[in-house]
């Protein structure tokens, strides 16, 4: 409903979930690390430590660390780009949809959306499944430092809402349904976001007529992503990614100079109306 309602509906919908999914997130990460707080140090030596200096029985030999610091560079970029949109041109979207004088501003407040979920957020996460020792149940840990660990195999939300539950077993025992319902309200807003970007793609690459049949399309593979293996979701959207970054990161490239005349134009307006101030 919220989809082919059309733009003014998806910015209500989104505008009054992502503030409520972004408060009980970050504030029951924040708990949780503060209740830990002596641990915090090592867990940001443990995260170096197995990206860029990996135990013998990781890296291996004969370059075994120069391929796990490639391979951790491959996952931060393909996980990466499902949280910030960075490079892909989706966003653009989103924010010339804004009222506003100047292109720049806006493109200013959107650095911002990088930052936000993927530096503070998935930091905050990262600390989160370190501190409680969640990151114990990995397929990872079990196969790499401790073979002879009998607990419960957990992954992706799962791993996160285990860790939660941990980490909040001190103040309830729900703490794993606000992982639960911040996942609900992120997937809700993400897929509600993207409807709209390939809404304005349909429109740009074909004819207006062309919106509804996508949308419909949209919806039925929200279902099918639903019922779907895991990995052969991820995998799909890697491949989409990819198919639709690597064009945008040309036109990043060739509408530079563009960019710079811009932004040098606007922030030069700026200093001369602050001076005058």
């Amino acid at each position: 409903v919220v989809i082919i309602g059309g733009i003014k509906r998806i910015g209500r919908v989104t505008g009054f979930l992502a503030p409520i999914m972004a408060v009980i997130y970050v504030v029951a990460a924040f708990l949780i690390i503060i209740f830990n707080y002596a641990e915090v140090g090592g867990s940001f030596k443990l995260i170096f430590e197995m990206a860029f200096n990996p135990p013998a029985e990781i890296a291996g030999v004969g370059g075994g660390t120069f391929l796990v610091m490639m391979n951790t560079l491959l996952w931060g970029v393909k996980r990466g780009l499902y949280s910030n949109e960075a490079g892909q041109g989706s966003a653009a979207i989103a924010h010339s949809t804004a009222k506003t004088k100047f292109a720049v501003r806006e493109g200013s407040v959107a650095m911002l959306g990088p930052f936000i979920d993927t530096i503070v957020i998935c930091t905050l996460t990262g600390l989160v499944i370190i501190v409680t020792n969640a990151w114990h149940h990995t397929q990872f840990f079990v196969t790499r430092i401790n073979p002879d660990f009998t607990g419960e195999l957990l992954n992706s939300s799962l791993l996160t809402s285990f860790a939660f539950k941990e980490g909040l077993s001190w103040l309830t025992s729900y703490g794993d349904k606000i992982v639960t319902v911040s996942v609900l309200l992120f997937a809700i807003s993400t897929a509600i976001s993207w409807s709209f970007y390939g809404d304005r793609s349909a429109h740009y690459l074909f004819v207006k007529k062309a919106i509804l049949p996508y949308k419909w399309v949209f919806v039925l593979f929200v279902f099918i992503g639903a019922i779907a293996e895991l990995e052969a979701v991820w995998a799909f959207g890697d491949a989409a990614l990819g198919f639709m970054t690597f064009p945008n990161l040309i036109a990043i490239i060739l509408l530079s100079g563009v960019l710079k005349k811009m932004t040098n134009k606007y922030f030069s307006v700026k200093h001369k109306e602050y001076k005058k101030k």
